[in-house]
Order: C-alpha cells, then sequence, then structure tokens
C-alpha cells in the first residue's frame, strides 16, 4: 500500500465501525491540517516536476550520469509526495468520518487549498 495508506485505511475503519468518534469542531480542526499537508505537498511535486528537467550539467559523461541521477531522483520524489498527499487526504476523510460531518471535506480542502502560502 501507499505510504501512510495502511493508517489511513485503519482510521477510515475505526470511523465507519464507530469505533472513533470525534467533536466536529476538533475533526474539521485535524482534517483541515491533513489537507493542508496535502496541497503543500501538491505544490512540492510541481516543484519536483522542474528538477526533474534541470539541465547545465555539460557534456561529460560524468555530467550527464549526475543529470540523469538528479532527475530519478526527482521522479522518485514525485512519487513519494502524491503518495502523502493521497493518505493525507485519506486521514483528513477518516476524521470527517469519525465526527459525522464527511459531506464537510470539499469544503474544507478548497478552504485549505486558499490559505496555503502564495494562494490568493
Amino acid at each position: 500500500m501507499a505510504i501512510g495508506g495502511d493508517a489511513a485505511a485503519q482510521l477510515w475503519n475505526a470511523a465507519s465501525s464507530g469505533q472513533l468518534r470525534m467533536e466536529p469542531d476538533a475533526a474539521r480542526e485535524v482534517a483541515s491540517s491533513y489537507l493542508r499537508f496535502a496541497g503543500m505537498c501538491d505544490e512540492w511535486v510541481k516543484d519536483a516536476e522542474m528538477l526533474r528537467t534541470i539541465h547545465g550539467f555539460g557534456s561529460l559523461a560524468s555530467a550527464q550520469q549526475l543529470q540523469t541521477g538528479f532527475a530519478e531522483k526527482a521522479v522518485r520524489a514525485k512519487e513519494v509526495l502524491g503518495q502523502l498527499a493521497t493518505a493525507a487526504r485519506g486521514m483528513a476523510d477518516g476524521y470527517l468520518k469519525a465526527a459525522g460531518i464527511l459531506s464537510e471535506a470539499d469544503e474544507l480542502t478548497a478552504t485549505a487549498l486558499s490559505n496555503l502560502p502564495g494562494q490568493a
């Protein structure tokens, strides 16, 4: 399973079965934090994509190997950040489910994304 996916699945199962219950305000606060983190991961994915195509290493074989190595690291970073974002959204949904307010997920996501640094 993806990074953090097990924890998100366990949280969802606990919330679905009634083992975990939360007050709505507390769930909103925790979910908002996870959603902000997911949004930040999405931004970092864009940064990693730009790093994948860095040029200027030169024409020596060792320079080309270095460039290829950085490109591979950027690809892996994108994968991991995507998995983290997915897990964070799953955690947010689990907490909202535990409070019985999963219907608020879209609104909280929009609010969290609008509060990211650099967003108007």
